[in-house]
């Protein structure tokens, strides 16, 4: 899986209470939009398809062997740089050999690569992402990047049996399911592990193991407690509520990459395409797992007219992102805009779409006139929205007929930050048809509020994704 680098919701220009917590890469960052036309949904399960770390590896060391610097970026290390100096490095080409035939064919698209004239060179490939060439490969003694170490790279992957056997089937061929347009900012992307990075495993296998309710809740709520920003009434809730996700949790294939009920794109706008379709799983959309992963899991058993049935979800996210200048169709084509990438996301769907849920608002909680313009922001960007998807499918007579869930914003931006959006975020669902609010642990009673950090944690994002099923089933229940 590509390495995901990590994007909080801060820019650098808040209050510095926030700005500790936040990185240098939070804010996004713009580029041309580059997808294909018509854009397309692909699935990436052939076998001779899919990229790993462990193979790339193989190549890159030996591109170390002859003292090329740059590393292998499906690491997901943070200091992991694509290249420097303009020019693609030794372990660029190792990646492009695996999606080429030959060595000279691996070797023209060094050439052009490195004679683009700009930092992110995109391979002709559908499921590769962007290559920046102006990061900083700096290791040991060697950091700069020739014109040959491109090529280099080439060359070193010839004998490995991995690479060189990449075959193009042509077109375009999406799975004719049932799909939900997931989208939003760093919540949605999904950073769980920022909280407690091992709380994921430790919850899991928790509930895996042999025992009985109380043992398995109070081990579960003593892993929850040692996470960042969490409670004692925090983590006995979230404890609680995870012993009842336990039925999917349990199964052989939950935390594998075998489960076949649903499977999952990311498509982040900073690699300038549509991510391809892989089975859900905890790494599957993104280094981390969002709301998606117990989506795919509890929803196909909800009671809803799709029940049992297998389900694709689109998943289009930027960490640090506001509503109107990042996402609305009111500034399509400018800078940091990312509509288009929503539009194409639904059009390569083939009218798949059934639901649109959105995770987004933090951001518009810190500034004015963000906040206060969020409600007609959100009435608006909806709008737009449901107009696309409804032109996309026959299975809506007006736009309004689309459901629509919104993800309410968590316990830090309500409690520490400012109540403006949670408010529009209320108001738009009370006020607005075939539409649900999903709680993400706002409640009057410490006892019953879920965890505070800003990306919330395992846990949490685990049942929140429960949350959205339910409502989306709720949803389209009210609708058959």
């Amino acid at each position: 899986i590509v390495k995901m680098i990590t994007r909080a919701l801060f820019a650098s220009s808040l209050p510095l209470i926030i700005a500790v917590a936040s990185t240098a890469e939070d804010t996004p960052h713009y580029l041309p939009h580059t997808l294909g036309n018509p854009p397309c949904l692909r699935s990436c399960s052939r076998s001779n398809d899919v990229l790993t770390y462990d193979t790339l590896q193989k190549c890159v060391d030996r591109c170390a062997d002859l003292g090329h610097c740059c590393r292998n970026r499906l690491d997901t290390g943070d200091d992991v740089e694509d290249s420097s100096d303009g020019l693609l490095s030794c372990a660029n080409g190792c990646e492009i050999a695996f999606f080429s035939t030959t060595v000279d064919a691996c070797e023209l698209q060094c050439e052009d690569g490195n004679n683009f004239d700009g930092c992110d060179y995109k391979h002709p490939n559908p499921f590769t992402k962007l290559f920046d060439k102006c990061g900083d490969c700096d290791c040991n003694k060697y950091y700069a990047v020739s014109s040959t170490d491109c090529r280099d790279g080439c060359r070193q992957a010839e004998t490995l049996d991995e690479f060189y056997n990449y075959t193009d089937i042509g077109g375009c061929v999406t799975e004719d399911i049932p799909r939900f347009l997931f989208a939003g900012q760093s919540n949605m992307v999904g950073y769980p592990g920022e909280a407690k990075e091992s709380l994921f495993l430790e919850l899991i296998n928790t509930l895996k193991a042999a025992g009985g309710k109380k043992p398995k809740i109070q081990q579960m709520r003593k892993y929850l407690i040692n996470a960042s920003k969490s409670t004692w009434g925090s983590s006995q809730m979230e404890a609680k509520l995870m012993f009842k996700l336990r039925k999917y949790i349990k199964k052989k294939n939950f935390n594998t990459e075998d489960y076949k009920k649903a499977i999952c794109s990311f498509t982040d706008p900073l690699d300038g395409q549509l991510d391809c379709e892989r089975n859900v799983s905890p790494t599957a959309c993104g280094n981390d797992f969002g709301p998606e992963l117990m989506f795919g899991h509890s929803f196909p058993k909800k009671k809803s007219p799709l029940k049992g049935k297998r389900i694709g979800i689109i998943k289009i996210a930027q960490g640090g992102t506001t509503i109107k200048k990042n996402w609305m169709k009111v500034n399509d084509g400018k800078e940091y805009n990312y509509w288009q990438y929503m539009v194409d996301g639904i059009t390569a769907s083939n009218g798949s779409i059934e639901a649109f849920v959105w995770f987004q608002g933090e951001s518009d909680s810190l500034d004015s006139p963000d906040k206060e313009d969020y409600l007609d922001n959100l009435t608006t960007f909806v709008g737009d929205i449901r107009n696309e998807i409804s032109k996309s499918s026959t299975k809506f007579k007006t736009p309004a007929d689309v459901p629509v869930v919104i993800v309410e914003l968590g316990n830090w931006i309500y409690l520490d930050i400012d109540t403006t959006v949670v408010e529009a975020q209320r108001t738009f669902v009370n006020n607005t048809a075939n539409t649900v609010r999903v709680n993400t642990g706002i409640n009057d009673n410490p006892k019953k509020r879920l965890s505070k950090f800003y990306h919330f944690n395992a846990a949490s994002q685990m049942i929140i994704g429960d949350r959205i099923a339910k409502a989306v089933a709720k949803l389209l229940g009210e609708d058959s």
